[in-house]
């Protein structure tokens, strides 16, 4: 059995299951470096546990994130189960398999609300329609609203398509990973107004495509193109750091937690299976509301008063 050959499969099955362009690159980088590494070590059995021990060995070796070290093991365990589970190899080596990955848990970095304030408040705001010169910086300017708005991430929100959208009951399907669906609502009737003002206005470019958000030249938005546009206009407009639109979701699910909406509609509406991914985001919103305390200290205020007061 080749395993080159038969990963072709895995990798068709994944591109048919609707795996974003993000994930199947970065399945096609680990399987190439697996095959790499296994060609360096003429004769080993890629079917073989012992085999799956020593690379994972070599990873270790290498000083290599953590992080990217689980990410290279869980590819290669769907692409093996996968390949059990539909008859082209008799035995799986990762079955009973064990072994632990320690990964640091990083906080999300979100956004401050001052900003948000600026990246919502840009100029092309202003008026409902603008001139077709204009387009690239209304298709910022919606991206920017449905992220923050949604929580999607930004290759679901390159795939929404117009017929996606229901304006009457203010609401967009979502393809999100695994390409599961899910509803998300728009709420804010001035988003409601920008998002109709553009597809009006997109019909004005020219578009061949359904797909909503596109380029001045009629073509579909990608989501590089989403992150140059973000870069270039956060910095245009003074913020000192970089952003991109994974902070906007970051952004979205710590507002929302902040003022009080339930943890399970929050994993409702960012798509995450499990709720205990969403549950990074209560940290944020504590560390938030020990800052706020922090500054507020109502206890120390009283004394001060007391102290001033007496002498």
């Amino acid at each position: 059995m080749n395993l080159e050959v038969l990963s072709l499969g895995f990798i068709s099955y994944c591109q048919e299951k609707g795996l974003s362009p993000h994930s199947l690159r970065a399945y096609k980088q680990d399987l190439k470096g697996f095959l790499t590494w296994l060609e360096s070590h003429d004769g080993v059995d890629p079917f073989n546990r012992e085999t799956i021990s020593e690379w994972i060995l070599q990873l270790r070796g290498k000083k290599m994130a953590p992080a990217s070290i689980r990410r290279k093991i869980a590819f290669l365990k769907v692409m093996y189960r996968w390949l059990h589970e539909n008859g082209k190899i008799t035995l799986n080596p990762f079955h009973l398999f064990r072994t632990t990955i320690n990964v640091p848990r990083r906080l999300p970095r979100h956004l401050r609300t001052d900003e948000l304030r600026m990246l919502l408040q840009n100029p092309s705001s202003g008026s409902p329609l603008v001139s077709i010169k204009d387009f690239p910086q209304v298709t910022l300017k919606l991206a920017v609203e449905l992220m923050f708005a949604t929580g999607v991430r930004i290759g679901e929100l390159c795939s929404i398509k117009v017929s996606d959208i229901n304006l009457l009951e203010e609401k967009i399907s979502i393809r999100g990973k695994g390409n599961r669906e899910r509803i998300v609502f728009i709420v804010d009737p001035e988003l409601i107004c920008l998002l109709q003002n553009y597809i009006t206005l997109r019909t004005s470019v020219s578009s061949r495509t359904d797909q909503l958000l596109i380029s001045s030249l009629g073509t579909p938005a990608r989501p590089d193109y989403i992150r140059r546009m973000l870069k270039k206009f956060a910095l245009d407009i003074g913020l000192q750091r970089t952003v991109t639109p994974h902070m906007l979701r970051h952004s979205a699910a710590t507002q929302l937690l902040e003022n009080g909406v339930d943890i399970r509609f929050v994993q409702k509406l960012l798509g995450h299976s499990s709720i205990s991914t969403t549950e990074i985001y209560t940290h944020v919103s504590n560390l938030s509301l020990q800052r706020t305390l922090r500054q507020a200290n109502p206890r120390r205020k009283l004394i001060d008063f007391q102290q001033r007061s007496t002498s």
